[in-house]
This record gives C-alpha cells, structure tokens and sequence, in this order.
C-alpha cells in the first residue's frame, strides 16, 4: 500500500510467490494489470477465489520463481513479499536470473524479506536455509551482503537497502512441527527445524499478549533497478 501511494508501481506487476493474493488483489483493485504467481496449487485456487469475491481481474497461475519459462521479458514491476529468504543459495541466484528475463529494461522489484534483527526482542522465525543461519551466526549485515552480491551478479542495481518491519500473521508460530503438512517438513533442513523449533519456544512466552496474533517482524527492503 505504501509504495502504491507512493508512484512505486507501474505498468505490468508480478507479485511472485503471492499466496493467497493480497497485494495482487489490492493492486488490482488500484486498476493495476497484475500477475500473481506461485508454487503452491491450493493458494493459487484460493487467490482466483477471493480475486472473483473481490470483483477484480488478476491472472494467477502455478510457477516455480527459479524457472519463470513463458514469462520473459512481460514485466516492469515486481513484488517479492518474503519469497527471498525461502531460497537457498543457488535458487536466490535462479531467482533474481530468472526476474531479470522475465521484465524489460529499467524495471524494478521491490523485495521484502527477513533479517537478522529483532523488534523488541522479537526476532524472524526462520532463515530458511542452512546457509543463511550461518550468516546470522556470523552477525548483523551479512544478509543484506548477500543481498547485494546476489542482485549485482544477476543484472540489479540497489537503489536503496534498509530496515523495516513487516506485520506478521503469529498464529502459526508456536505450532508443533509434527503438525506440518509432510511435504513441506521435507523440505526443511535439521538446522531449520532446529531453528523454528527454537522460536516457537521463545514466542510462547509473549504469544498470549498479542492482540489478533499479529506482531511485526524484522525485514530487509530492497528497491532494485534492472539495469542490463
């Protein structure tokens, strides 16, 4: 919403990984030409659902974000709201590849994702992957690092990097993991099982004194250009 009002979205917008499709939906209801993409089936049914219920036009559809085939060179703005961090290291530099030959020249991605702070002691609940737990351990900057190297390697100038929050959904962090669909623990590494495991201990402790299992996160924004 914010960079709505603010003149950050034109033309064609690719919300990539958009769930249930709230910013698709949104941006759409703003008379934007939108595409919301995504791995999952089910939440891609569940956005066309509440798209129609919403009375607007958003062409959804299932896609892998390390392999946009069919998409090439469509978009001139892109939405990642807290798809990065989800990748491992070779799939975030599929990824940004994979965007840069799916927009045109001067596009831009706006990229949301976790990072290694807390807000009031509250810190993200995962970081995905073996590899970024490693740069958590190795301290505050190393992320957004990665950031950096990954998007100038792929075709991106960062036009800015900073902190912000992110308004998170808390209802599902002190679920035991044994309640986890089993597709999706698979995927996980022990080191990221061991992680969530760690969080959803500490969150118990405040998780009662949050009003609509809402509380905000620690992100990384990133306003990138594409500029080859």
């Amino acid at each position: 919403m914010e960079l709505e009002a603010l003149g950050g979205i034109a033309g064609e917008v690719l919300d990539i990984g958009c769930g249930q499709g709230d910013n698709s939906i949104f941006l759409a209801s703003r008379g934007y030409s939108v595409t919301g993409l995504d791995g999952s089936p089910a939440a891609i049914e569940k956005a066309r659902s509440r798209a129609a219920q919403a009375g607007v036009a958003v062409s959804f559809g299932v896609a892998d974000a390390t392999n946009l085939t069919g998409y090439d060179g469509r978009f001139d703005t892109v939405i990642d709201s807290a798809l990065y961090h989800c990748l491992d290291e070779d799939g975030r530099l599929a990824y940004a590849a994979c965007l840069h030959r799916a927009t045109r020249p001067g596009a831009r991605w706006h990229l949301y994702c976790f990072s290694d702070g807390n807000i009031n002691g509250v810190t993200a609940p995962m970081a995905a992957t073996p590899e970024v737990v490693d740069v958590v351990l190795r301290g505050i900057g190393a992320i957004e690092q990665n950031v950096r190297d990954t998007l100038a390697t792929t075709g991106w100038r960062i036009n800015f990097l900073g902190p912000t929050t992110y308004l998170g959904n808390a209802s599902a962090f002190t679920r035991d993991l044994n309640e986890v669909p089993d597709q999706l623990r698979q995927q996980l590494s022990p080191q990221t099982v061991d992680q969530i495991r760690g969080f959803s201990d500490r969150f118990s402790s405040i998780a009662k004194l949050i009003d609509n299992d809402q509380v905000y996160l620690p992100f990384t924004v990133v306003h990138a250009e594409r500029v080859a």
